[in-house]
């Protein structure tokens, strides 16, 4: 086991990245395309983003747990 993490193997540069886009600015912007499901249901594209972000989250927190 090392104490690197799950971004051990990445340069710090791009684990940055991949945080931001993954964590920050998909889910952002799935929920614009989707307008918040208030006024009306979410279009195909982003239920589609949306469950990619959900399956997304999910495989990174069971990847941390095994690799760390």
């Amino acid at each position: 086991m090392t104490d690197d993490g799950v971004f051990g193997r990445l340069p710090g540069r791009y684990a940055h990245a991949y945080l931001v886009v993954a964590f920050f600015v998909l889910p952002a912007v799935a929920v614009v395309l989707s307008g918040g499901g208030v006024q009306r249901p979410p279009g195909p594209v982003a239920t589609a983003l949306l469950v990619a972000v959900v399956v997304h989250h999910s495989l990174f927190l069971v990847a941390s747990v095994l690799l760390d």
